[in-house]
């Protein structure tokens, strides 16, 4: 496993423990760019901006949000790249992502979401 997969699998992981702490940690450095469909889309530097402008509007969107890749592959020596499918509202969200991680000496430095904004939307009842 290389070092940007095992990185980039922490921060699943702590996301699945709703571990904050650690999620601060490894967000702190980050480039967040989050698709300009989507509710939260825009370009967000470091976990208080990630924080305000993306996990919190999903949380109160969506309470049961989850994120969970069905793959996680490596991209080279310095990315990962994650499949999966975004779910909550008791599973009426359904929609696949693509995530695209860059590390940096063992820091998340980029993150590039890849998602059907519409059906995210339209799903989440967004629309």
């Amino acid at each position: 496993m290389t070092d940007a997969l095992a990185t980039v699998r922490a921060l699943y992981d702590a996301f699945a423990a709703g571990d904050m702490p650690a999620i601060d940690a490894a967000l702190r450095h980050v480039e967040w760019h989050e698709n300009l469909g989507m509710p939260y889309g825009g370009v967000w530097r470091g976990f208080a901006e990630v924080a305000a402008h993306v996990l919190g509007p999903i949380a109160n969107d969506i309470p049961d949000f989850s994120a969970i890749p069905d793959e996680l592959l490596p991209l080279g020596a310095d990315r990962a790249v994650a499949f999966g499918t975004y779910r909550g509202l008791d599973d009426r969200v359904a929609a696949p992502f693509c995530h695209v991680w860059t590390v940096e000496d063992g820091r998340i430095v980029k993150f590039v979401q890849y998602a059907d904004s519409h059906l995210y939307r339209q799903q989440a009842g967004l629309l």
